[in-house]
């Protein structure tokens, strides 16, 4: 194997990964849920959401990695999360 295709490889498996951990976030998420419906407590918390993202923008500036592109991934991953949220809310009021 040529050096660029281990990388490759390695990269195919760091995806798998990042994957794997996006597909355990939501699992999270989907016991967040139930608690906040538990508590009467709305799907969206604009500061929690903050926090994530400060969070996030944080530790990639420790990493030196562009905190920008990190907050649109941490973006889509709230809003994955919200719209999983809104689909377990859906499925409970049927």
């Amino acid at each position: 194997m040529t050096d660029l295709n281990k990388y490759r490889s390695d990269i195919e498996e760091v995806d798998q990964s990042i994957i794997e951990l996006i597909d355990k976030r939501i699992g999270i998420t989907k016991r967040i849920f139930e608690v906040k419906r538990r508590e009467g407590k709305p799907i969206r918390d604009p500061e929690q959401e903050g926090r994530v993202l400060r969070r996030a923008m944080d530790l990639a500036t420790e990493k030196n990695l562009d905190a920008g592109a990190v907050k649109n991934i941490y973006e889509i991953l709230i809003r994955m999360s919200t719209q999983k949220q809104q689909e377990l809310q859906g499925e409970n009021q049927s």
